[in-house]
């Protein structure tokens, strides 16, 4: 198995896993782990064993949210192990976060002092409905300092290869005007390719988040590496695998 490990993270377990390593076959080839996939079941549940015991977690303390591009963020609880949510923020030892994608970007949240971990999944609607915004928030009314967390963004859809509509545009700019310069105008008036990348680090940043480490790895490109929705919708397969990336407070 191959996975990515952040700079800022590095006292903290943690991974963005790659697609490669696993049992799945053909279009799921080969560590996917989403359930909400077509795959095999049995076979998901081997790949996300094998990540488990990569970091020596046990599958009883491994919670991963049944995400659905909301801005929802949850607090996670002993004795729960069912979020719906976008986001979970952790304060209690032993406990691994994790978080599926396919071209959205997986976020990993730690703390300089350890005092708590964080998943975010964000792609452009939860983006745009202001989850990054929520998880900062939820962090403060648990009375911690913004100051003190750490932002890891794992691989995501680069912007050279994520094309939008000059609709699409309008209506993120409604709420994020200062996004403007995350939009590059194609040859074709009515198509942008949008950094989404770059617009989750200007949103951190201008909510006064400090450290912040990202991955340079574009998914659609690197597609034999990682899991892309836009390049399984492209060749026109009927489904995709996720990729999973996880924190152990």
């Amino acid at each position: 198995m191959i996975y990515l490990k952040s700079n800022n993270l590095n006292s903290i377990k943690h991974g963005f896993f790659s697609r490669l390593g696993g049992v799945s076959t053909k279009i799921y080839r080969s560590l996917n782990c989403g359930y909400s996939s077509n795959d095999n079941k049995k076979n998901i549940t081997e790949n996300r064993l094998r990540i488990l015991t990569t970091f020596n977690i046990k599958i009883d303390n491994f919670v991963v949210p049944d995400q659905c591009h909301s801005n929802k963020i949850e607090l996670f609880r002993n004795g729960e192990n069912s979020y719906k949510c976008d986001g979970i923020i952790n304060t209690i030892p032993n406990i691994a976060l994790g978080i599926l994608t396919a071209d959205c970007c997986p976020i990993l949240v730690g703390h300089k002092n350890k005092k708590l971990t964080g998943v975010i999944h964000a792609g452009w609607k939860g983006v745009h409905q202001g989850i990054i915004e929520n998880f900062l928030k939820k962090v403060t009314q648990l009375e911690f300092q913004k100051e003190d967390l750490l932002f890891a963004l794992g691989p995501c859809i680069g912007k050279h290869s994520y094309e939008v509509t000059s609709s699409f545009k309008k209506e993120f700019l409604k709420k994020y005007l200062e996004a403007g310069k995350f939009f590059h105008p194609k040859k074709d008036k009515n198509y942008f390719n949008f950094n989404l990348r770059g617009c989750i680090i200007s949103i951190l940043k201008h909510n006064g988040v400090l450290d912040i480490w990202a991955s340079r790895a574009d998914t659609y490109k690197s597609h034999k590496k990682y899991f892309s929705y836009r390049y399984s919708v492209h060749k026109g397969y009927n489904d995709y695998g996720r990729m999973l990336s996880l924190i152990l407070k």
